[in-house]
């Protein structure tokens, strides 16, 4: 698909779903105020002084800032895809989202949205610098969901798992996903793909925390065994005689889809 949208129509807002990261989420609430941004925050169901946090911060920011809950935690995705839902009745056309753990630098919105408007039709999506302090499990966990990826849609991608994005509203709403946890940012890069959208990577730092210092939601088991849920259904679709896959592999062939990591992808 390519950028057919006016750019003259770009509006948008910050997405960023929260889930007891209370030490790092003034910090970012606040950077990401300086920039001069709209900002939806989901509370997925936070524990800890998230609530009380925000309850304060919209006090006296509420005029850039809204506020939703889930009463109880949902998942990732499904917080992402309840900000996406209000942002799209707001009428805003992007959603940039990014992590309230602290490990993205939100000053960096600014070139992935300088990206988003020059091709406002593409998904950004950024890829993750810092391997050196990366944990072991996350690298593995991001070299088999690339894997899969690729073998579900022929999408040459580097970072699948990175959450610091530019999602064009429209394509989130041509490609629903059913994944309401970690998944669903998986799912919708192949989803993406085998719609034809273009796909953008862009680098953007990250910093890793000391071990005794990070904070993960990350089930080593349960999420494991959802991710592994999610690939052996998108296989099966991807398979299937009626499925995406030879078209997305054919037309990817003939479009040489091989992104560089630094360089946007040829539409």
């Amino acid at each position: 698909m390519t950028d057919s949208a006016d750019s003259s129509q770009f509006s948008p807002v910050v997405v960023m779903p929260t889930y007891n990261n209370s030490g790092t989420l003034a910090d970012i609430l606040r950077r990401i105020h300086g920039l001069g941004l709209p900002l939806i925050v989901v509370n997925d169901g936070a524990t800890d002084k998230t609530s009380d946090i925000l309850a304060d911060w919209t006090q006296r920011n509420g005029a850039s800032t809204r506020v939703l809950d889930h009463p109880c935690n949902r998942g990732k995705g499904a917080a992402l895809q309840t900000g996406f839902g209000a942002a799209g009745e707001t009428g805003f056309t992007h959603a940039v989202t990014m992590d309230s753990d602290g490990q993205l630098d939100p000053e960096e919105i600014r070139s992935l949205l300088a990206i988003a408007r020059k091709r406002p039709g593409a998904f950004v999506v950024g890829v993750r610098t810092a391997d050196v302090d990366c944990p072991r499990r996350n690298r593995v966990g991001r070299i088999v969901s690339n894997f899969f990826i690729r073998l579900e849609s022929g999408l040459r991608i580097t970072d699948s798992q990175c959450g610091f994005r530019v999602y064009p509203l429209a394509m989130v709403q041509d490609v629903p996903c059913r994944t309401p946890r970690f998944g669903y940012e998986t799912e919708i890069l192949t989803r993406a793909a085998w719609a034809d959208y273009d796909i953008v990577e862009t680098p953007v730092s990250c910093r890793y925390f000391p071990p005794a210092c990070r904070v993960s939601h990350f089930k080593p088991w349960s999420d494991t065994a959802r991710h592994v849920a999610l690939h052996l259904r998108l296989l099966a679709l991807a398979f299937a005689p009626w499925g995406p896959r030879v078209v997305a592999l054919h037309r990817a062939w003939r479009a040489r889809r091989k992104p560089h990591p630094f360089r946007p992808m040829a539409g």
